[in-house]
């Protein structure tokens, strides 16, 4: 807990908006205060949790981000076999570390068991299995559409940022929670009264996204600082298990010191810590006919390393403009859409409705809608080291693409 005191919530952020400085501990203060009150919300509408249930539920609340690497944007994007999963690294923390006496002697709880709440992974084969009703209802509370990680984190981000969007009211929205029944457990919807609050989150959501953790000026650190920790772990300099233990701070000196002179990861976080971002070269979305090849590069770190290196040999050789090894970089952001399934309870359903309503009943939008409408926050974005780079690119993109092509 005390590492995520030096760690910054929004990574590189604060290099675009200077006020976003708030930390993962705090965050995790946030989640915790809001997990409380929902439990006490589901407590005082009449359903019944075991005290041990709600002790866990908060524990898991304070510890969903104790397994994460400093700034998590750039390293866990890093795809490389040598990389811990932050779900290992988040059991090794709750498991095997004073944390788990902390939970065993203070809060009278199983390590294990805490894990199981916390624990996430997008293969959904690899989640704990077996688990209980309770269990399900809570990590509905901690990972669902209402979950008190983004309810805390748009409403935090959005002040850090100084933005004027992401404001969500939790506390009404928490207020007209109700417990349903569905597929055999309980799940969490909403009084009809919450409907705006609903879709003030979504939207919310969506404009965070699109404005301030998808702004460009944030991805180009981003995609500079993981090609610099990419390429010190492939070379020896550092191990994962070193950047993991270490917060920000501690992190970028780590990368910094142990960098080569005039290797690319000393060349990047020079970059950084001087505040020279690369420069924008291109964007494309995914009607983008070579959008489908780059965004493969995203399971295979060493893979989109080539292609980068490939394309700085093609300009050069060439002689359509001048690039090292790393001055090019492409940035692929995740491709997950904004989960939004929390359940809305009608006072009068509509003629054909049956409670609960889902989101796309009570918004209007279509499943095909939401994907439109969410395509831009998937863009794919090539950053290069200078605006020479940028002309080059951006005049010979035809034959880059067709060079990622063959090289994949």
């Amino acid at each position: 807990m005390g590492r995520l005191k030096g760690m910054g919530k929004l990574g590189f952020v604060s290099h675009s908006f200077p006020s976003a400085r708030h930390t993962r501990f705090e965050h995790a203060i946030g989640v915790y205060y809001l997990t409380r009150l929902t439990l006490k919300r589901i407590v005082d509408s009449g359903a019944y949790l075991e005290d041990r249930d709600m002790r866990g539920a908060m524990a898991a609340a304070l510890l969903l981000d104790a397994g994460r690497y400093p700034y998590s944007a750039a390293v866990e994007s890093i795809e490389l076999p040598e990389m811990i999963p932050v779900g290992k690294l988040s059991r090794g923390v709750i498991e095997d570390s004073e944390v788990a006496e902390v939970l065993r002697e203070e809060w009278d709880l199983e390590p294990n068991n805490v894990f199981r709440l916390v624990s996430r992974d997008d293969d959904p084969s690899r989640l704990p299995r077996n688990l209980t009703p309770t269990e399900h209802l809570i990590r509905d509370i901690l990972y669902g559409s209402l979950d008190a990680a983004s309810l805390d984190a748009l409403t935090r981000d959005a002040q850090g940022a100084k933005v004027p969007f992401g404001i969500v009211e939790a506390l009404p929205l928490i207020d007209r929670l109700r417990i349903v029944g569905q597929d055999n457990r309980a799940v969490l919807a909403v009084d009809e009264d919450g409907a705006g609050s609903m879709q003030s989150l979504f939207f919310s959501r969506y404009l965070m996204h699109y404005n301030v953790y998808g702004h460009h000026a944030l991805r180009a650190p981003t995609v500079m600082f993981l090609r610099a920790c990419q390429d010190a772990i492939q070379s020896g300099a550092i191990e994962p298990l070193a950047l993991a233990e270490r917060d920000d701070a501690g992190a970028f000196v780590l990368v910094q010191d142990q960098a080569e002179p005039g290797s690319s990861t000393a060349s990047l976080t020079k970059r950084l810590a001087d505040r020279r971002p690369y420069r924008r070269a291109l964007e494309l979305d995914e009607s983008h006919p070579s959008y489908a090849s780059l965004t493969r590069l995203r399971d295979d770190a060493s893979w989109r390393r080539r292609i980068e290196e490939a394309w700085a040999r093609y300009l050069t050789r060439y002689r359509k403009g001048i690039a090292g090894p790393f001055d090019i970089l492409i940035d692929l952001p995740a491709t997950r859409n904004l989960p939004m399934d929390l359940r809305l309870i009608r006072n009068s359903p509509l003629p054909g409705e049956r409670n609960p309503v889902n989101w796309t009943d009570l918004s209007g939008l279509s499943e095909d809608d939401m994907t439109r409408l969410q395509t831009p926050l998937r863009r794919i974005r090539i950053f290069t080291a200078n605006d020479d780079l940028v002309t080059s690119v951006r005049r010979h993109a035809d034959e880059l693409f067709t060079i990622a092509e063959e090289v994949g």
